[in-house]
């Protein structure tokens, strides 16, 4: 449901083993614990990473390439806003359920006023947008895209409360709304399909209520969901999260360009090609991901410190696993697409071909930029993503007359390698900064 679902979070009082699963001195029954959340949770994620595939699969065969597309437009400004229009206030109540200072379920009342009020604000932008953004040879979809925009809030919902767990340590209650999350609109969506059939129409109605589903999830167990005391109030946490939002918004708009630039120079066909290859490379985000969920924690904690040796390990075994998985993809993706999505669908593959290392990239960077944000330094990575942009638009601007719609993936790499290259030398420089810093004191 939540298409960006394995971003990097913080994961809360997790923070002490997470320090030493990653390198520094810790109790072996905490390494052992941290190990198995690790490996529960890559479990966990390569379990809706399935189901999102297969979620994929089926908007492809219900739809076909056309309709495939036309749905990309509905949802695309839904996708471009859930995280930017919670202005920073997921990473606060991340925060705030990791310190543990606050009362639980006072705590999840703030997320939940928190998920109405920005996804309120979000949907009346995402409709504007809707109206007077979308290209004139599709804007036939408005009426679709109005629609999808009532699933905002509830996926926000979802987004901030499923974050308390996290910083809690909470991973069985975590898990569990992810994957209820994860399965609502699939599940939904082959029920209808097999039952009455399916239009572009009746799945967006599925998607609005596939998210009103998983917001019912996360609020069971909660006494007094609105009229119950919360703490901290809405504002504040807005207030406190006003630097977050504004490397949330370089982040998501440069992890989106690409859509934006489909959307825009693409025919529908076109844009249901590469709409459908997306969650093909989904399980190339997983491990790398994953390990950004824990080094949120190592970069928060300032009782452990990981060292420039400890990042060497951890990067360059991300991009090991991550080449190694990236060739196998390449060499299995004609056959697996030709296979699930049919063959209507082959013309897509050379698009999957360039997506792969894009997505292969883009999971080390979400890792290493969920460290930056742990260490309390969200914007240092706002003119990487920038100059990114730049590139994007540049690369897109001279290879299009040429090779089409693949222009805009072989661009997305490109933006992702710039940025690769630059977040490594932000992680080094902060940490060899630290080992400078301690090694005067």
């Amino acid at each position: 449901m939540i298409s960006r679902d394995a971003d990097t979070i913080d994961n809360g009082n997790e923070a002490v083993e997470v320090a030493g699963h990653l390198g520094c001195t810790a109790p072996d029954t905490r390494s052992h614990r941290l190990a198995s959340q690790f490996l529960a949770t890559v479990v966990v994620s390569f379990s809706i990473v399935g189901m999102q595939v297969v979620q994929g699969i089926l908007l492809a065969r219900i739809l076909g390439p056309v309709g495939r597309g036309e749905y990309a437009t509905a949802v695309f400004f839904v996708q471009l806003l859930l995280y930017i229009g919670l202005f920073g206030g997921l990473e606060v109540i991340c925060r705030h359920a990791a310190h543990a200072e606050l009362d639980v379920d006072q705590l999840r009342r703030a997320a939940l006023k928190l998920g109405l009020v920005t996804g309120g604000v979000t949907t009346i932008i995402a409709m504007g947008l809707s109206v007077w953004s979308l290209p004139a040879e599709k804007q036939f979809l408005i009426p679709m895209a109005l629609l999808c925009a009532l699933s905002i809030t509830g996926q926000q919902v979802v987004l901030v409360m499923t974050a308390i767990d996290r910083g809690r340590g909470r991973f069985g209650n975590y898990n569990l709304r992810r994957v209820i999350a994860a399965s609502s609109f699939p599940v939904l969506l082959l029920a209808a399909q097999l039952a009455i059939g399916v239009t572009l129409r009746s799945v967006c109605v599925l998607f609005v209520i596939a998210s009103i589903v998983s917001m019912a999830a996360c609020l069971t167990g909660l006494p007094k969901p609105i009229a119950g005391i919360s703490d901290p109030k809405v504002g504040r946490l807005l207030r406190d999260g006003r630097p977050y939002a504004l490397s949330t918004f370089a982040t998501d708009v440069f992890e989106r360009l690409d859509l934006m630039l489909i959307l825009w120079i693409a025919g529908l066909q076109d844009q249901g090609y590469y709409a459908a290859m997306l969650p093909v490379v989904y399980p190339l985000l997983i491990i790398p991901n994953t390990m950004g969920l824990f080094l949120f924690n190592a970069g928060a904690d300032h009782r452990k410190r990981l060292a420039v040796r400890d990042v060497h390990r951890i990067l360059g075994a991300c991009i090991a696993v991550q080449a190694i998985c990236t060739i196998v993809f390449m060499v299995l993706v004609g056959t697996v697409v030709e296979w699930f999505y049919g063959v209507e669908f082959i013309p897509a593959v050379p698009l999957a071909m360039w997506l792969a290392p894009v997505a292969a990239i883009r999971g080390i960077l979400q890792g290493l930029e969920s460290y930056v944000k742990g260490r309390g330094k969200p914007l240092v990575a706002v003119k990487c993503r920038v100059a990114a942009m730049v590139v994007m638009l540049v690369v897109t601007f001279l290879l299009h007359p040429h090779y089409g719609p693949v222009s805009v993936a072989m661009a997305a790499l490109a933006g992702q390698m710039l940025c690769l290259v630059w977040m490594s030398a932000l992680v080094y420089a902060d940490i060899g900064g630290r080992v400078e810093m301690e090694t005067v004191g």
